[in-house]
């Protein structure tokens, strides 16, 4: 056998055994599944919707992100809750989960300012509230939200970074 003809039948050979070879199966990657951090019931007031928004953004959950802003949305008067409407309207015509985020750290700062002021609506069956804060919230500028529970669940980030905050005050 010369010296061509076995180059040839190692190199036929060689194909036929790679073809062969099972093909190596990818994995189908299984979307990210959130857990629910939403409680079965909200109080119908203002800062309940508001309690049920942060735990629906906690869950990822646009939808519910999207009640909570209209039943909040309701019991406002547009001329006298601005500060609140503009980022609910934001809230409630987005199916973007970041944009929900990025206007409910507005909304966060106007429901702290009005609890601050006691506002009779805003805090209607109020209890302590804990103000929390995320420094790494949306590019390390940080960003803070009200809370009815002192343990940390993130609404900017989800099942992300489930934990990554703190308790800066109590009201």
């Amino acid at each position: 056998m010369n010296m061509k003809t076995f180059s040839f039948l190692f190199v036929a050979t060689s194909v036929l055994a790679a073809c062969s070879q099972p093909a190596e199966t990818q994995e189908p990657v299984a979307e990210v599944q959130h857990r629910n951090y939403m409680k079965p019931q909200y109080e119908e007031t203002v800062l309940g919707q508001y309690l049920h928004m942060k735990d629906a953004l906690v869950s990822s959950h646009v939808q519910s992100v999207r009640d909570a802003g209209k039943l909040m949305y309701m019991q406002l008067d547009i001329r006298q809750y601005e500060a609140l409407v503009k980022p609910l309207t934001e809230i409630i015509e987005t199916e973007d989960i970041e944009i929900q985020r990025e206007a409910f750290a507005r909304l966060s700062q106007a429901m702290q300012v009005a609890i601050e002021n006691d506002d009779p609506l805003i805090s209607k069956g109020r209890e302590a509230l804990f103000v929390q804060f995320c420094p790494m919230a949306f590019g390390n500028q940080g960003a803070s939200w009200l809370s009815a529970e002192p343990n940390v669940l993130n609404p900017f980030y989800g099942d992300e970074m489930l934990t990554c905050g703190v308790v800066r005050d109590t009201l």
